[in-house]
This record gives C-alpha cells, sequence and structure tokens, in this order.
C-alpha cells in the first residue's frame, strides 16, 4: 500500500510537527547564502553533503539528489531530510525559472513523439487521485505538502473515486506533478497499475494527460471544464509569447511616460517664458 507519511523508524532529532519550520528556516538561509549552491552558471552543489566524492551537480541532478534525500527513509533522521527539503524548495522557488524549464526539458516524462504528435498534458498542471477509499482532502494535501509536492488545491469528485491535485502554473508545478507521479509509480500505484488492479489497496497517482481530459464520467468533465490540453512545446511558446506582451506593454509605458514628462517639462518652461513651440 503506498502511504504517505514518513517512517516512524527514522532516527529523529526533531519532531515531525517541527519539520516544515525547519524546512522554512533552511530555505531562507540558502536565499542569504546561495553561493553555497551555485557553483557556476550551469553546476550546483549539495551545501548539506560536504564529503560526498560528487561535488558539482546538473540542475536537475542536484534537484534529483535533493528530492530523494528529503523524501527516503533510509538511515536519515528528520533533521538531515529537512535541509534537503529546503534546498528543493530553494532551488525551485529562487533559481532561473528558464533554467529549471530547460532541464526538466530533459526529464523523460514525455516520449518521442510518434506520428509527428507530442503527448498533451492536461494545463494548468494538474494530478489525478484515484482509490482515496475516505481519504481526508485536507490530510492529502498536507501529506502531499509534506513530500515536497507543494500542491495549489485538491479537489475531490462528486463520485467520491477521484480528486484532482492542481500545481503552480509554472515549470516549478511541472516538476511536482511530474514527481508525484514518479513517487506513485515507484510504489506500484501509478496509472497503470490503477488499470490493472482491483483498487482495493491504497490510492494510486498520476499526471492527467489526453486521456483522462477525454475520459467520460466526472474526471473527464472536471478537466475538459478546468483545464486544456498542450504539449510541453505549447506551455513554452505560452510562456515566451506572453514574455514578450509584457516587454512591449512596458517599453510602451515607458515611451508614454517619457512623453508626458517632456510635455509637462515643456508647459513649465512656456510659463516661464522660456519655451517656443515648433
Amino acid at each position: 500500500m503506498w502511504k504517505m507519511s514518513y517512517s516512524s523508524e527514522d532516527e529523529t532529532d526533531i519532531s515531525d510537527s517541527e519539520l516544515d519550520e525547519y524546512v522554512d528556516r533552511c530555505y531562507e538561509q540558502l536565499r542569504v547564502e546561495s553561493h553555497k549552491v551555485k557553483f557556476s552558471t550551469e553546476l550546483f552543489r549539495c551545501p548539506f553533503c560536504p564529503g560526498k566524492k560528487k561535488l558539482v551537480y546538473a540542475f536537475k541532478d542536484l534537484l534529483q539528489h535533493a528530492s530523494d534525500v528529503g523524501k527516503g527513509s533510509q538511515n536519515r533522521d528528520i533533521k538531515h531530510k529537512g535541509k534537503h527539503l529546503g534546498l528543493v524548495k530553494y532551488m525551485k522557488n529562487d533559481l532561473d525559472q528558464e533554467g529549471l524549464a530547460l532541464e526538466l526539458a530533459g526529464l523523460t516524462v514525455e516520449p518521442s513523439p510518434k506520428d509527428g504528435v507530442s503527448v498533451l498534458f492536461v494545463w494548468p498542471w494538474m494530478g489525478v487521485v484515484a482509490n482515496l477509499d475516505g481519504e481526508s482532502i485536507s490530510k492529502l494535501k498536507t501529506d502531499l505538502a509534506k513530500r515536497g509536492f507543494d500542491p495549489a488545491r485538491i479537489r475531490p469528485l462528486s463520485d467520491g473515486r477521484y480528486a484532482v491535485v492542481e500545481f503552480k502554473r509554472d515549470w516549478s508545478g511541472f516538476y511536482n506533478a511530474v514527481m508525484f507521479e514518479k513517487e506513485f509509480e515507484v510504489g506500484h500505484h501509478g496509472k497503470k497499475d490503477y488499470l490493472a488492479a482491483s483498487h482495493s489497496d491504497g490510492m494510486y497517482g498520476w499526471v492527467a494527460r489526453a486521456d483522462d481530459y477525454n475520459a467520460e464520467g466526472f474526471l473527464g468533465e472536471y478537466l475538459q471544464k478546468n483545464g486544456d490540453l498542450k504539449t510541453i512545446g505549447d506551455v513554452e511558446a505560452e510562456g515566451r509569447r506572453k514574455t514578450s506582451l509584457l516587454v512591449a506593454h512596458l517599453g510602451s509605458t515607458i515611451e508614454e511616460l517619457r512623453v508626458q514628462v517632456e510635455k509637462n517639462g515643456c508647459l513649465d518652461k512656456k510659463v516661464e517664458g522660456n519655451c517656443t513651440e515648433p
């Protein structure tokens, strides 16, 4: 059965209830001491594992390392995991989003295009939790947050079988959705397992894609009402388009302000008798 809670066998020197506060403290410290993470523009290091032979990582490799340690239970105390969860939060929230997008493009979440058609994801990024079996939505959100998936909100569907997990509308949200799916898959509770199982042994989870979007019933209806189907390339192009529009708008606004300032300055000079109009 897939379980959300931390193992009771962990060696701890802070309580589980203090973990979130400890993660936030480590995160704030990394924001002040960013040099401890950034080795160069392309390489990064883990400030909490100085004895490791591999001192520097690519962005996605360090993110994977920190996520694995933060979620692991083997011989890891809570404080050590908390530090790495703080590192995950810092990398997602404070390092360059464009760089994160490029690194995520290398993840094996979108198979090679078949017949020229890429995989379609539900946008905004959404995950599906199936076989809730009476699980409290508030408890589910708390458990997912502790796991580092940072869900924006969770919507239970009317049939009681599914809940939809909504993630942030950026590349950190996509990364969280992918890691959410992978953790269920590792525990043999991914979508393939769900379709092949009797659904009596815990929750299942995956990232919502085209087949979920087009499904009949409450799940398909919710996804169609609240999302669209887009490829990774579509989302990247939309982001670039919005950035271009923003830059153009800012340029226009600055030009309008410049003209207004010059006009006001000229009016002031006319009052003083020093400004001549053409």
